[in-house]
């Protein structure tokens, strides 16, 4: 099928595709990000070519399911994993060329050399540097018109821009601005944080609200990468293995760069105490807590169903019904709602227990008792799920066998613990895995419900009721030092324990269907 008898449809829709993400990958290249580009590349071929060939037909319909596959499972996965054996936290937060960019950037004043400025705004957005020196108003200098937005930071490593000199009687182009308007249209920031070059090469920047003046780089890059401080002949060195720039005496110098650390993090997880001992706490913990959830949910699920399965029970749709309830409102709304009912002091369950047998646990300050609050808000969300999943499987077996047990003389109970559960439990066991493993990283439930609280003693921003991956968020997001690459080990292994789990679901369920 053809357009207008020119090119097919095909080829003009891959071009409309191609040409914008060839765009994209070429300014991704532009801001140095090489690797990410490649990457981009090599699949907008790839596609391309599996798209405009023959020879892809059968790959046209899988491609956008395996991109997607690599970009949202595959990418996130080789990161973290890639980031677990890096130095990568606030304190080591940049590349190693930006590091030592910014030392490239540091200047400081040198001569008595000062001059007054002017910003000129010009009808496009953009603006014009004027400057005049103070102590001979003949020699002035304008700049090229360039960006400037209200409030923005600007880069540190961005390069200064260039001055040329005025001639006699020529004037900048646009609307001259006073200090008063630059401070009050927020322009002072962004132009604090910029620097220019005079004809001769001379650095200026901003001294004051008033006033620039002259200025001479810090530092001296030498050919073993080493740097030089032109004030005082200091001179430091790149340390790789702490990620930072450290003077003769060992000690650090300006801002961290993100560097390769092998299994540090993988050791420091086992040898560190102040990680040790919260983690192997925290992993008991986690595992308790999802066996617990899950032995306790399908014990009352099975409980539910079984007693809702007796046909001699009057109302059955009703209860069944009201049951389920709890499995249709939200988890969120459920979990806030038992976070204020469990309240220690004005809670509605405490009010209850005080009331009718005089006392009322610390569900929020004892570490055991938030412990149990948490299984039982855990029991509440989870019941309905199991007690849904055994229905279905209760109402599989046929009743003939609970007639033939019944004329050989057994009675409920016997029937339950010699026909129902070994019928039920091995088509369940992968739903079991699966609902440990779900426990296993439930981040919702103790992040909404207690936050992790109480805390640990002497475990720092550690929890008695933290789970491992609320605990891989503390160390990530809330820990001061925001240890990117120590919570991505942490990630890592609680990957493998969950992929553990994930196989010995499949290696379960392909046994059941070979049975």
């Amino acid at each position: 099928m053809s357009f207008n008898g020119g090119l097919p449809i095909r080829q003009i829709l891959v071009a409309l595709v191609v040409i914008p993400v060839l765009y994209l990958v070429f300014n991704i290249y532009l801001a140095g990000s090489f690797l990410v580009a490649l990457a981009m590349l090599v699949v907008t071929c790839l596609g391309a070519l599996i798209y405009l060939c023959d020879w892809g037909y059968t790959y046209r319909y899988l491609f956008p399911g395996f991109l997607g596959f690599g970009l949202f499972v595959i990418f996130p996965i080789v990161y973290m994993v890639f980031l677990s054996f890096t130095k990568y936290s606030s304190q080591n937060l940049l590349y190693f060329d930006r590091s030592l960019a910014l030392f490239r950037q540091e200047t400081y004043p040198v001569g008595n050399a000062t001059y007054t400025y002017k910003l000129y705004a010009q009808d496009d957005g953009s603006f014009i540097l004027y400057l005049e020196d103070e102590k001979d108003p003949t020699k002035r200098y304008a700049s090229e018109p360039f960006e400037l937005k209200a409030g923005e930071q600007v880069k540190e490593e961005q390069e200064p821009g260039i001055l040329r000199a005025l001639a006699n009687g020529e004037e900048p182009k646009g609307r001259a601005l006073e200090v008063a308007q630059v401070t009050r249209e927020k322009l002072f920031i962004p132009m604090r944080g910029r620097q220019f070059s005079l004809p001769d090469g001379t650095l200026v920047g901003m001294q004051g609200l008033q006033k620039f003046a002259s200025r001479e780089r810090l530092w001296t890059i030498n050919a073993d990468g080493t740097l030089t401080n032109k004030k005082d002949k200091t001179i430091i060195r790149p340390d790789f293995k702490q990620g930072y720039f450290v003077n003769d005496k060992g000690e650090k110098v300006g801002v961290g760069f993100r560097t390769f650390s092998g299994f540090d993090n993988y050791i420091r997880i086992l040898t560190d105490p102040r990680i040790q001992g919260p983690f192997f706490k925290i992993f008991l913990w986690t595992v308790a807590f999802s066996a617990i959830s899950v032995l306790s949910s399908f014990s009352l699920g099975m409980l539910l169903a079984v007693i809702l399965e007796w046909k001699e029970l009057r109302f059955r749709r009703a209860y069944r019904t009201l049951l389920i309830l709890p499995y249709a409102v939200p988890a969120v709304l459920s979990i806030l709602i038992f976070r204020g009912l469990f309240n220690q002091e004005f809670g509605a369950v405490n009010e209850f227990l005080r009331g009718i047998f005089g006392f009322a646990p610390e569900w929020e300050t004892n570490p055991w008792g938030a412990r149990g609050m948490i299984l039982l808000v855990n029991l509440w969300l989870g019941y309905p799920y199991m007690m849904l999943i055994c229905t279905g499987m209760l109402q599989s077996i046929p009743s003939t066998l609970y007639e033939a047990s019944a004329i050989d003389g057994s009675n409920p109970l016997v029937d339950f613990f010699e026909l129902t559960l070994p019928l039920v439990l091995p088509p369940l066991v992968p739903i079991l895995i699966s609902s440990f493993a779900f426990n296993f990283n439930n981040f919702n439930l103790i992040y909404l419900l207690t936050a992790g609280g109480p805390k640990m003693v002497g475990g720092g921003i550690a929890g008695e009721t933290d789970l491992l991956v609320n605990y891989t968020f503390n160390i990530a997001f809330r820990d001061s030092g925001t240890n990117y690459g120590l919570a991505s080990a942490i990630a890592t292994v609680l990957f493998i324990i969950v992929g553990f789990l994930a196989w010995i679901n499949l290696k379960m369920t392909g046994r059941n269907v070979k049975i």
